[in-house]
């Protein structure tokens, strides 16, 4: 079942990739990180253990750039916009779950 897990929390509160592992295989898991979650893309181990739990990591392209980040910094993933986000939600996946 393919499934996108939202991310919200930081690396430092939060490693998704438990929760992950458990809920669905690789080739069916997106993660999408939004808030501080974006961090998970932009912090050398913590991408590097999400990069090996998902196929395909997509990144609030206006909350990297609240942060003061651009699509350049990110170790993992692209940065998109909310329409991207929900056309995966909505069109791409079957659930959705907020880790």
């Amino acid at each position: 079942m393919k499934t996108a897990f939202i991310v919200i929390r930081s690396p430092t509160e939060l490693d998704p990739t438990h929760m992950i592992a458990r809920l669905a295989d690789r080739a069916d898991a997106t993660a999408i990180l939004f808030e501080d979650g974006v961090y998970q893309a932009l912090v050398g181990n913590a991408s590097e253990r999400l990069g090996k739990a998902v196929h395909e990591v997509l990144v609030s392209k206006e909350d990297i750039e609240a942060r003061g980040f651009t699509q350049a910094d990110l170790k993992l993933g692209m940065a998109v916009g909310y329409d991207d986000i929900v056309d995966c939600i909505m069109e791409r996946t079957e659930r959705t779950v907020t880790t």
